[in-house]
Order: structure tokens, then C-alpha cells, then sequence
């Protein structure tokens, strides 16, 4: 059960998700889906329809900037999608989205926009767009993706826990640089305090109801692009209400690789991702890890 006053993350865990070449299980990873969001919930049954109601449609943001072999997995995205379905929710409810087309393809996702669902496209698809109205928040201003702000009733952030070259690590909270027009504009003092009053628009908060990371991979140096020489194989999805409680687990489990293989740590190299503190202070979630609980499950 979640301890009152702590936020909770689950990490399901699995040795056989991912084999060695990079290729990902789906059964073991829909297994894995379907546990981690029991215990998230606590054992509510009825809990994706409780996150996401009867009606409107369930956006899917997923991470593809890094190509097909650093991106959120395809295979985590179906199963996930297929659960939904078991839910309630049906695919002609579901949006999965990104920044672009071409790069949801060369992640290996298809481009859909007509059917049964679920849709997939990217913002710069025909039809989408960015929203005109200019939406700013403490150091930001840019505009939204309309699938964000038009096509979807809610929102499930489904990032790829990465190493940043400049941020230090990018997942759930940095996901969201692809669902503004500018995110160029934002990478000065390590993305501090841009990560966390980009998460604190309004259109972001209300909509975002879960996060599931894909870390099945993990890129611990080099990042965001994929480096085969400091990539692990992680085998694990973290599941989190709160995005900036998942993105500190993922913090410390990057330094856990970056430890086992011989590198520095984040801190120690200038990249310690500040902004987590930030985000937490700005009331988006808890950082400090005295408040944060991390239930582990292995499968």
C-alpha cells in the first residue's frame, strides 16, 4: 500500500524483457505493464478508467528523438494500449504522439490517422499544428502541440530514461520538450528552470494523469542519442503519478550505472539535473527521497 504522505514509484523489473541483441519481449513486457499498474493502484481494477473516464481521447506522448534503438519502445506502447482497450478504453480513443512524424517512423511506430485506432502522428502532421495561443509560465513562452492541447482529454507521459549532455538525465518532466514549439530556447544552466515551469503550464498539469518510463534500455553517458558503448539493458518500466518522483528514481539509477561502469557521477561531472529541486519546489512533486517511495517488483 502507498505510505500516506510519500509519493510512490514502481519499478517492475524482468531479466527477460529485453535479450541481448536489443529485441523486447511483448508478453513479458505486458506483463509487466499489468502489475506495475496494480500495484500502483494499489489493486484497483477499475483504475485506467477511473484516470481517464468514459469519454475523450487518451494521448500517448512518447520520446522517439533518439531513433529506433533509444526510443520508447513500440512494444511497451502496444501493450499498453492493448490494456486501455481491456479497460474501456477503446483504440479509436487512443492518440500515440510526438513531435514528428518522420521521427515516430524511424522509431518504428505507424503513422495512423484514420480507422480503428489507435492514431498515431506526429505534431508536424497535416492537420495538427501548434496552437496559436501563446502559453508562458516563469522563464518560458512558446506554443503547445494542438494534439496536446485539442485532440486529447488527458495525457500518459511515456518517456526513455536517458543520460543529457546538458540536463544531466532526461525522463518524464524534460519528455515534455517536445510538446512545444521552441525547446531550443531552453537548454542554458543545465534546462533549470525551464524543465520545471514548462511542466507547470496548466494544459500539462491538468491533462497528465500517469507516467510510465520505459527503461528497459538505459542510456547512462552519451545522451540523449544512442551510444551501444553505455547502454544497458535495464529490463525495467517505472510507474508514478508524480513526475518528478519517477525522474528521481531515474536519476538514481543512472548513477548506479554510471558507477558500475567506472564513470563520475552526474554531480561530479557539472551535470547533477538541478532542475529536479527546482520542479519539487515549484510544487510539481517530491525530490527529497525521504519522501518518496520506491516499491520494487521482480518478474
Amino acid at each position: 500500500m502507498p505510505i500516506p504522505g510519500k509519493s510512490l514509484v514502481v519499478l517492475v523489473r524482468s531479466d527477460l524483457a529485453i535479450d541481448i541483441d536489443g529485441n523486447v519481449d511483448y508478453e513479458i513486457v505486458h506483463h509487466m505493464l499489468d502489475s506495475g499498474l496494480d500495484a500502483v493502484s494499489a489493486g484497483n481494477d477499475d483504475y485506467l478508467r477511473s484516470l481517464f473516464g468514459v469519454s475523450g481521447s487518451v494521448g500517448m506522448k512518447v520520446n522517439t528523438i533518439g531513433g529506433p534503438k533509444m526510443s520508447t519502445q513500440v512494444e511497451l506502447v502496444d501493450a499498453f494500449s492493448n490494456l486501455l482497450a481491456d479497460s474501456g478504453i477503446g483504440k479509436n480513443r487512443q492518440i500515440i504522439w510526438d513531435r514528428s512524424d518522420y521521427e515516430l517512423k524511424a522509431a518504428g511506430f505507424t503513422i495512423a490517422t484514420r480507422g480503428n485506432g489507435p492514431f498515431c502522428y506526429g505534431t508536424d502532421h497535416s492537420g495538427a499544428g501548434y496552437n496559436p495561443d501563446l502559453v508562458s509560465h516563469g522563464k518560458i513562452g512558446g506554443l503547445l502541440s494542438s494534439i496536446l492541447t485539442n485532440h486529447c482529454g488527458a495525457v500518459v507521459n511515456i518517456p526513455v530514461l536517458k543520460d543529457h549532455g546538458v540536463a544531466g538525465m532526461t525522463g518524464a518532466l524534460k519528455n515534455h520538450y517536445g510538446s512545444i514549439h521552441n525547446p531550443n530556447k531552453y537548454h542554458g544552466e543545465g534546462c533549470n528552470p525551464y524543465i520545471s515551469d514548462l511542466n507547470n503550464l496548466e494544459q500539462i498539469k491538468s491533462k497528465q494523469r500517469l507516467i510510465i518510463m520505459d527503461a528497459l534500455k538505459v542510456q547512462f553517458q552519451g545522451g540523449p542519442s544512442y551510444l551501444r558503448r553505455w547502454v544497458e539493458h535495464f529490463g525495467a518500466i517505472l510507474f508514478s503519478t508524480d513526475p518528478v518522483a519517477i525522474d528521481t528514481a531515474g536519476y538514481g539509477i543512472i548513477e548506479r550505472l554510471r558507477a558500475k561502469s567506472g564513470l563520475e557521477s552526474l554531480e561530479d561531472s557539472r551535470r547533477k539535473p538541478i532542475y529536479l529541486k527546482t520542479a519539487a519546489d515549484s510544487g510539481l512533486g517530491n525530490s527529497d527521497l525521504a519522501r518518496i517511495q520506491i516499491k520494487e517488483i521482480n518478474i
